[in-house]
């Protein structure tokens, strides 16, 4: 069905070079009965992706050239020959379209309580997988340490090999959601809590996401698969069960900042203690809100082979992006594609490991207040019960030389629940107990504790209980 010409997205679309074939590839059925979704009275199905004619329980996935299934297998891949061969083709302009057509059909704004017919098929999709992953017997692989290999596709050295990699150890039955935070991101160098992300199982296209995440790039999902299972209900062995297999890991729903995390060697129960450690790695991690791996790649070959305006240019964008302050790469005199520092990257996790959890709903951002009031006193400093409001950096720091104001994130009073936490001195997700002192950090031994107090904790431990006495 060619796009209407009533709809908006039709000549943004013909302006772009879309033909109706690009645009009606991926939803060709409408008019069509749907095996299992009802629909609205004046919706025929148009623009809306084949796969939700068909029933959860039994839809056909697409599977990728490489073999692995991305987005719960809802999207078919690009053709062999094609401009981006091989990708996804989630056709983001029919999914726009259906949004202008029937943003009034559906719940919560429109004249029927009917869901989207998208969040009834999928409601039926995580319930279904949620029920079936429950039943897995994991069997001793949430007590053995595998071997990561984590890498940035598309972004490659001259010889093909991934310039951007890390290889580390974690237990597998670290709960995802801590995985995310305190792992992933600090060990590429992410900011966290500031974008939204995903967790792929390349078996069968189960996706796992953040808790009702508020970061401002969650408005994208529709692009990524419309929903995902809550990651603090299952663990890395839910997703890699041998030698071999592989996850993805998408960070920033809107720019694709795509990753894969291949499993090296699961070590024997006799010989896994649980405790995290980074291994190896190289390649700097991209700038935030770079565009993903392919525009990156572009902005290394032109930092390479570019006109010296373009390499400034290039630089100022890279050195006022956050992870590269947080990080204090920005204060590097030149810029190394390949660099990596092994303590400082161990660091950084251990630091994480160190802190409470993050906040999905209250995940960081950008604040540019009107007035000198809208600095001391924000709009999400009371937008929520019993959270805090924190200020991330200082308010003084222009983000670039354009533009001013500060990062705002909501933190959540109490602790970590004791199920997704870890170790706060080494990692270990298991046998934890809590500081009889703080009550808010986690130790998996007395040796922990006691390593962890006399290095960092003791301070830290005192600063909590007067916090906590003082708000009594």
């Amino acid at each position: 069905m060619p796009f209407s010409s009533s709809n908006p997205m039709f000549g943004i679309a013909k302006m772009m070079g879309y033909t109706d074939s690009d645009l009606t590839r991926t939803a060709t059925r409408a008019g069509q009965r749907p095996a299992f979704v009802t629909f609205a009275p004046n919706d025929d199905g148009a623009y809306l992706h084949d796969v939700f004619f068909e029933h959860p329980d039994t839809y056909k996935k697409h599977i990728g050239p490489d073999g692995h299934i991305r987005s719960w297998g809802f999207y078919p891949y690009i053709e062999e020959g094609a401009k981006c061969a091989g990708q996804e083709d989630n056709g983001h302009m029919v999914i726009r379209a259906r949004e202008m057509e029937h943003q009034m059909t559906y719940a919560p704004f429109g004249k029927t309580s009917l869901p989207r017919p998208e969040d009834q098929f999928m409601k039926a999709l995580l319930a279904n997988r949620k029920r079936d992953l429950k039943l897995v017997n994991l069997g001793d692989l949430t007590r053995r340490d595998y071997v990561l290999k984590i890498y940035m596709p598309k972004i490659l050295k001259e010889n093909g090999e991934p310039r951007v990699w890390r290889r580390f150890i974690v237990s597998g039955g670290m709960a995802l959601d801590v995985f995310q935070d305190k792992i992933l991101a600090p060990l590429m160098g992410w900011v966290r809590n500031f974008h939204g992300h995903l967790l792929t199982d390349y078996r069968d296209g189960t996706q796992f996401g953040p808790k009702k995440s508020k970061a401002i790039d969650m408005m994208h999902l529709d692009l990524s698969g419309y929903g995902y299972l809550n990651e603090d209900e299952f663990c890395i062995a839910h997703l890699l069960a041998k030698t071999g297999d592989a996850m993805k890991y998408q960070y920033d729903l809107g720019d694709h900042n795509d990753h894969d995390i291949q499993v090296e060697h699961i070590l024997p129960l006799e010989s896994s203690a649980g405790a995290v450690k980074v291994l190896a790695g190289s390649g700097i991690c991209p700038m935030e809100n770079s565009e993903g791996n392919a525009q990156w790649a572009k902005k290394l070959e032109t930092l390479k082979s570019g006109s010296p305006k373009e390499k400034q240019e290039a630089m100022k964008a890279i050195y006022s992006s956050p992870n590269y302050r947080d990080r204090g790469w920005n204060l590097r005199r030149s810029f190394d594609a390949d660099y990596f520092d092994l303590a400082e990257t161990q660091k950084a996790v251990m630091t994480a490991l160190g802190t409470k959890g993050s906040f999905p709903e209250g995940a960081k951002m950008f604040v540019m207040p009107t007035s000198l009031e809208g600095f001391f006193v924000g709009p999400r400093a009371h937008a929520r019960g019993k959270t805090s409001r924190k200020v991330t950096t200082e308010i003084t720091a222009p983000v670039n030389a354009e533009s001013w104001g500060y990062f705002e994130e909501l933190k959540k009073e109490g602790r970590d629940k004791i199920t997704n936490t870890a170790c706060a001195a080494c990692g270990s997700p298991h046998d934890l107990k809590i500081c009889a002192g703080c009550r808010q950090r986690f130790y998996c031994s007395a040796a922990c504790q006691k390593g962890h107090w006399k290095s960092t904790h003791k301070q830290e431990c005192e600063d909590l209980q007067k916090r906590k006495r003082s708000t009594a």
